[in-house]
């Protein structure tokens, strides 16, 4: 093991074939001048289970059915509802080299303090992906140089739900964006110039929150924006002023670097076109016959007064919505949010059900031996899965499009899936999806997308800019070995 330094830096969700199109016009120079003497690696991550498996598959450095985690809000079996995710259950690996060495850790998405005693970690400043703890720092003195910084922009809850067709909109994201990339490089010079770490792991997330509302700046004339209805602003090109203000502050960093400072910059995933979610599974469950509701009169008061609130959160007008989460606390939505997530499921007649979702479909089988109240018995679950895979590579819309691309089945066989902490089954949508309105055909299901503001959804692929000792690379590194690539760099 070298003497040296590393310093990893994260651009979350940066697109690769942006990157590297914005290197090669000089758009991103930091970039280009590191890759002139450095490696391009594709980086292969879990994100086609889902996005919030990424980071902890990178802290862990084991596969998501280890970890467990896939999303901000995670079922649970034994009570048969959800979870807030709230990071505990993470040991990243750099808890163990801060036990022999100097770290610096700035707000790695789902990444809770460690208790680092020499160096400093930072926790949610700010974050795109949170565990909804806040800002925690240490040691001590770390929290205070904190506190004398300005507040991140995008802590303004005005940003909660900013709209993809308001040039306004737009406009002030990209600079509270921009704004916010500037700070963040200012306070991890200042930590890194007054510790001194050996490594130093900094973890912009701008970058991920600018491009779910602004994507469709960069592909604006992508089929999936061209359906009626679809009412967004392409003539604003703003995102790419974010990624230039991320290769300016990666730059001043590299900067501050030794000669024997081994560099690394990557993005575990992507992103591409999206609008929204669509959000016909569950109810398309249920009209197959999968999935059954209580009725009213069977529920207890307590589910009663939750499905009012579901049913009424459906229906609230946008304006007062976005005034609802412009003054309820973060905290309080989120647990207002949990019982109204799920639908009423009658479980002794629900074979299998819909997840919440930030992207794909997520389906979980109500299975005997791992749900409380599962009904599928062991030597039933593949057959389940098969005859739900076969009805939903057969959807089609009302012109004859395929709805589904490709299924992914988390568990081997049956009894795998007893221990396993996924959805059953991860499906992934064709573009023809997310239309709206959208009909499909031989079913009277019709559900609106959610989150429609959004115009972008994550793509697999990442990639890492690799500068540094360690030979022989293969031009492919998995998101769980990045963190190892790392450490054998110091």
């Amino acid at each position: 093991m070298s003497t040296g330094k590393v310093l990893a830096i994260g651009i979350d969700a940066a697109e690769a074939g942006l990157v590297a199109q914005l290197i090669e016009q000089n758009e991103m120079p930091a970039l280009g001048s590191l890759l002139q003497e450095g490696k391009w690696l594709r980086v292969q991550s879990p994100a086609g289970i889902g996005s919030g498996t990424v980071w902890p598959t990178f802290m862990t450095g084991t596969e998501p059915t280890t970890h467990g985690i896939y999303s901000e809000w995670r079922w649970q079996p034994e009570t048969m509802s959800l979870h807030r995710f709230d990071g505990r259950d993470l040991t990243p690996f750099w808890k163990v080299t801060a036990e022999r060495m100097r770290v610096g850790v700035f707000d790695v998405p789902f990444a809770l303090p460690v208790g680092v005693s020499d160096g400093f970690e930072v926790s949610e400043w700010w974050a795109h992906d949170s565990t909804g703890a806040g800002v925690q720092a240490g040691p001590q003195e770390i929290l205070s140089v904190l506190k004398k910084a300005p507040a991140h922009p995008l802590s303004s809850p005005r940003f909660v739900n900013t709209t993809p067709n308001q040039e306004r909109d737009l406009k002030e994201l990209t600079a509270a964006c921009v704004a916010g990339v500037r700070l963040r490089g200012e306070l991890a010079r200042t930590l890194i110039q007054e510790t001194k770490p050996r490594l130093s792991l900094i973890v912009f997330p701008e970058i991920h929150h600018a491009s779910h509302r602004m994507w469709h700046t960069v592909e604006p004339d992508h089929r999936i924006y061209g359906g009626p209805g679809n009412n967004l602003n392409p003539s604003v090109a703003t995102l790419q002023e974010v990624y230039r203000a991320a290769d300016r502050e990666i730059g001043e960093l590299i900067d501050l670097t030794d000669s024997d400072t081994t560099i690394l910059v990557f993005a575990l995933h992507g992103m591409r076109p999206g609008l929204g979610i669509p959000s016909f599974l569950g109810p398309l469950l249920c009209e197959r016959g999968f999935s059954q509701l209580t009725n009213w009169r069977s529920q207890s008061w307590r589910g009663r007064a939750v499905s009012l609130l579901a049913e009424t959160k459906r229906h609230t007008p946008d304006g007062l919505k976005k005034l609802y989460y412009k003054l309820t606390p973060a905290a309080a939505t989120h647990k207002l949010a949990r019982p109204t997530m799920l639908p009423a499921y009658d479980w002794s007649r629900t074979r299998a059900f819909a997840l919440p979702t930030d992207q794909h479909g997520w389906i979980r089988i109500n299975l005997v031996g791992r749900e409380a109240h599962g009904i599928v018995a062991l030597d039933q679950y593949e057959e389940t899965c098969q005859q739900i895979k076969k009805q939903l590579h057969a959807l089609i819309d009302s012109e004859g499009r395929p709805l589904v691309q490709k299924i992914i089945a988390t568990a081997t066989d049956a009894g795998s899936a007893l221990g396993n902490p996924l959805p059953d089954l991860v499906i992934h949508w064709e573009d023809a999806a997310f239309a709206w309105p959208l009909k499909i055909q031989d079913s009277q299901v019709e559900v609106e997308p959610v989150g429609r503001k959004s115009s972008g959804q994550h793509a697999a692929e990442g990639f890492c800019i690799y500068h540094g000792p360690v030979e022989n690379l293969s031009e492919v590194v998995a998101a769980k070995d990045l963190g190892g690539l790392i450490t054998s760099s110091l």
